[in-house]
């Protein structure tokens, strides 16, 4: 049995209502379709950040020893050269001999999930993790700007009496199509005659790929409990929605009214909704798009009882906080005439060598501990400071669960959100690290609070993104405004 082990997903914190976004532009006649509100990326994140997010979500409860391969799928990667997926797997624990980076279209996701089957099927890898996250930019003041949004969903590809949903069939289709595309030297997306596209293009493909994945598995619609399509937007899926009872089942309004278009993520974002309520039984159809459509059968086991609860698709919707307004959302994507996101003196900061050495801290986040007194240190060092014990030290990894020890706001670091927390953190597991805090208002930190590590960006100098881990409050279901 081939197929799905495990999934995850991840939302970012800050959000700002589509009405925002209208009023900012003086969009009088578009603001009845400016309804709800979309995820925004933190100005210290980006789809590999983010994919880590998923891929940690999804591996909750597993052994990372087991995965030997990983694919990251993005249409909005950090890097036109250099892969991403090395970095996701390093900051994911993951040792895994093989990465692959898939790119370009909107498919990227579902094709990174054939790849997987398709080298588990032949023996190549036990088990591979797919990531996929978007952060896709239209031109500021477009309807279109208003339903994308940010995020990342991760599956657990493998085989065995574990997987919680057989894959047992698929159907794939390819068409090209001047669709939704962008050029290598653009940032915003293009769009042209989107009546004929998404009649010819969206509709019609995802039709023919479900129609023929059906007949494939011999099945009728409704044999079908759920169906799961990548939906560009309400109208176009309320459109499809009526050619299959299947997909009339599925409501895919919480993730396009409360975080929009999640690109190559969406898919996965879905299935990941569905998944969290699906029960033993249920058929499920998975529907890719760009450039034609991937489609899939799962099969849902009585694996699925054995989960192990975690943070869940509504539990990132529900927990969130609103930017002071619409215009900060475009400074943390492109900056400002003037304000870069940046200081632009950090080139003394800025050392491959160095990035590379330290990466076992930076990256896999692992501290060390001292083999005479046991404390444990973050970064690396020769020398313990309680008893003064050199060079005999082991690693050890670290929790992603601290508390508050002491912090300060720092307002003279350069920010787009001041002030900058910093803050002294004790991890479960001994060690005290001096981290900045991300996703927060100072006014409301407390010492004694509990924290969680995230994967962020330290700062950027030379075109190279500095990854290390900053803390953030524990997300839950509390709004802040």
């Amino acid at each position: 049995m081939i197929g799905i082990q495990d999934f995850g997903s991840y939302l970012p914190y800050f959000r700002y209502e589509r009405q925002e976004q209208g009023r900012a532009w003086d969009l009088k006649q578009a603001m009845p379709l400016l309804v709800g509100e979309r995820t925004v990326a933190n100005y210290d994140e980006d789809t590999a950040t983010m994919a880590v997010e998923a891929v940690l979500n999804c591996l909750e409860g597993h052994d990372p020893a087991g995965v030997d391969a990983l694919y990251f799928a993005s249409t909005t990667a950090p890097f036109g050269e250099k892969s991403a997926a090395a970095i996701v797997a390093l900051a994911a624990d993951l040792s895994v001999p093989r990465v692959a980076d898939f790119g370009s279209s909107l498919r990227a996701g579902t094709a990174a999930l054939q790849a997987a089957l398709d080298a588990v099927k032949a023996g190549s890898a036990k088990q591979v993790v797919v990531a996929a996250a978007d952060m896709r930019q239209a031109a500021p003041g477009s309807v279109m700007e208003s339903i994308m949004g940010d995020g990342a969903g991760a599956l657990l590809i493998g085989q065995g009496n574990d997987v919680i949903a057989e894959v047992s069939a698929s159907y794939h289709v390819t068409q090209h199509l001047f669709d939704t595309w962008r050029l290598q030297n653009q940032t915003y997306l293009n769009t042209d005659d989107e009546a004929y596209t998404d009649a010819r293009g969206y509709r019609a493909m995802v039709a023919q790929a479900l129609s023929e994945l059906l007949k494939t598995a011999a099945l009728k619609p409704g044999d079908l409990s759920r169906v799961v399509v990548y939906a560009p937007d309400g109208r176009n899926y309320a459109d499809v929605a009526k050619r299959s009872p299947a997909l009339a089942a599925f409501n895919p309004e919480p993730l396009l009214m409360g975080a929009g278009n999640l690109g190559t993520a969406s898919a996965f974002a879905q299935l990941a909704l569905v998944l969290e309520t699906a029960q033993p039984g249920d058929r499920i159809a998975l529907v890719g798009y760009g450039d034609g459509a991937d489609a899939f059968l799962l099969t849902v086991t009585g694996a699925i009882r054995e989960r192990r609860p975690r943070r869940g698709v509504m539990d990132w919707l529900n927990s969130k906080g609103y930017l002071p307004s619409y215009q900060m959302a475009l400074f943390f994507r492109q900056g400002l005439p003037g304000k870069p996101l940046w200081p632009a003196n950090l080139e003394a900061w800025t050392s491959v060598p160095l990035l590379q050495r330290e990466q076992h801290a930076l990256l896999n986040f692992y501290g060390v501990k001292c083999n005479h007194c046991g404390s444990v240190w973050w970064p690396q060092r020769r020398v313990c400071y309680d008893c003064g014990a050199q060079d005999d030290f082991s690693p050890v990894k670290l929790s992603h669960q601290g508390t508050i020890a002491s912090f300060v706001a720092e307002w003279a670091t350069p920010s787009p959100l001041s002030p900058v927390g910093m803050a002294v953190v004790d991890t479960a597991d001994g060690a005290r690290l001096t981290v900045p805090m991300c996703d927060v208002d100072m006014n409301k930190v407390r010492v004694g609070d509990p924290v969680e590590f995230c994967f962020r960006i330290y700062h950027m100098s030379k075109d190279i993104p500095h990854y290390a881990w900053k803390v953030r409050p524990v997300r839950d279901d509390k709004v802040t405004r």
